[in-house]
């Protein structure tokens, strides 16, 4: 029951942009789940998705359902929807610095700040964002961003709904993922490349963090924490001293406690 509620998060982080589905995956626990379970070759492929299903479920109710619904959301409330995902997404942070100190790791500092410093500029926006059709990006750009797109849903704290906007295909990913039918077919064949650029880099990035977490703990948790807190703090809509800036105030508390709760409460809630 945990893993399905908290995926529906995860779906909606999906589509928001600036948002890491990865980062809160980590956050509420069961990012370390699906890892080990989609690296184990003891375990076969159907058992894996019987494993995963509740995990799926949810991350395609929070797409299609409450992906849709929030985005219209974040047209008309875009301020106080920000402050309610830096929220949740801080609401978990120290439950993650816990879980590497449980596991006999340290926080490594100089790491810490370097990743917080490298994600905010990475993640940094050009003021003005070009919505290319994607017919207009040629097979290898496809492929590229593709990889980019997976990226953001295998390393916490980088956001693939940045990559896309960037590269102005947003729009079709997001229609591709929450309404698929809407699509037409050469639409669909001018996507291959970009569905194989996701295979590709699912494949190399799974295998490589889940090495970084076995080999490199302190490390690889400094660095993700760093992301984490870089990409969350880049969408920060600033201070306003307003009704509605105080409200989003109150709705970032209260979606900080919440993921807080949930994140110690997990095993009760399962």
């Amino acid at each position: 029951m945990y893993s399905f509620l908290v995926s529906i998060l995860i779906g909606i982080g999906v589509v928001l942009p600036g948002v890491s589905g990865s980062a809160i995956a980590i956050l509420v626990g069961i990012y370390d789940k699906v890892l080990t379970v989609l690296n184990d070759s003891s375990i076969k492929t159907l058992k894996k998705i019987i494993i995963l299903f509740p995990i799926i479920i949810g991350i395609m109710v929070g797409v299609i359902i409450f992906g849709n619904i929030l985005l219209k959301i974040y047209e008309y409330y875009e301020f106080q929807m920000k402050y309610i995902f830096i929220g949740l997404i801080f609401g978990g942070v120290p439950i993650l610095v816990n879980e590497l100190k449980d596991n006999g790791g340290v926080l490594k500092m100089k790491t810490l700040i370097f990743s917080i410093i490298f994600s905010l500029l990475l993640i940094v926006t050009p003021s003005v964002i070009s919505y290319d059709n994607v017919s207009n990006l040629n097979p290898i750009k496809l492929f590229i961003a593709g990889i980019l797109y997976i990226s953001g849903k295998i390393i916490p704290g980088i956001s693939s709904s940045f990559f896309m906007m960037l590269l102005g295909m947003y729009e079709r990913v997001l229609l591709m993922l929450s309404n698929p039918f809407s699509l037409s077919y050469f639409e669909w064949i001018s996507l291959i490349p970009f569905i194989i650029g996701i295979i590709v880099g699912a494949i190399i990035l799974i295998k490589v963090v889940n090495y970084l977490f076995n080999k490199h703990l302190s490390l690889t948790y400094s660095i993700i924490i760093g992301f984490v807190c870089g990409s969350t703090l880049s969408i920060f809509p600033g201070l306003e001293f307003s009704f509605k800036g105080i409200l989003s105030m109150i709705f970032m508390v209260i979606s900080f406690l919440l993921t807080n709760y949930l994140s110690k409460n997990k095993k009760k809630i399962t």
